[in-house]
């Protein structure tokens, strides 16, 4: 199933899971909290301070984008396949215990620039959870929470405010997936 919308905010589905705990967490992150990709109130900086942000993969390269070994693709490139978007990259992020990336709005910079796009609303992002639930692992998008089991997926359009945090016990790993609508 292929799954299109006219507009894909707080839509949620689910993909078939084809990959193993070590296919994400065997992968070689590195801490990210540039914050040239998002819009978040100042304060946030002095309330949250190095707890504020994730790790991404050490394959993302500042202002050119990602670029994934082929063990990598071999497994996720079927990943968004699922979802009926043009222009499609992914990513994975991991929120280590007591990270969080408080209310904010994607600005998108470096997917506008390689693929661009200068309305941000055409923009979709969908989060993929990688694996179970669990508690304290937290996404917010608008006043909803989505939790779910692995392979749960849920969506935003361009500035959608959103959230995400880990306030539980273990890391929590998602995949992005960014696209333009068809």
């Amino acid at each position: 199933m292929k799954y299109t919308y006219s507009d894909w905010n707080y839509k949620q589905g689910s993909i078939p899971v084809f990959w193993t705990k070590d296919d994400y967490e065997s992968l070689e992150w590195k801490d990210n909290h540039d914050n040239r990709g998002y819009l978040t109130s100042q304060e946030n900086y002095e309330i949250y301070g190095k707890r504020l942000g994730l790790q991404i993969l050490k394959y993302e390269q500042k202002d050119r984008g990602i670029f994934l070994p082929d063990k990598i693709r071999k497994v996720f490139d079927v990943a968004p396949t699922f979802f009926n978007l043009n222009k499609v990259v992914y990513s994975f992020m991991r929120y280590p215990v007591g990270n969080i990336l408080p209310w904010h709005r994607d600005n998108y910079p470096v997917y506008k620039k390689l693929n661009g796009i200068s309305d941000i609303e055409k923009i979709v992002r969908i989060i993929v959870f990688l694996h179970d639930s669990r508690p304290g692992q937290q996404l917010w998008i608008g006043g909803k929470i989505c939790q779910g089991p692995a392979g749960s997926w849920f969506a935003w359009s361009g500035s959608t405010e959103h959230m995400a945090a880990n306030l539980g016990w273990d890391d929590r790993y998602v995949l992005q997936v960014t696209g333009i609508d068809v």
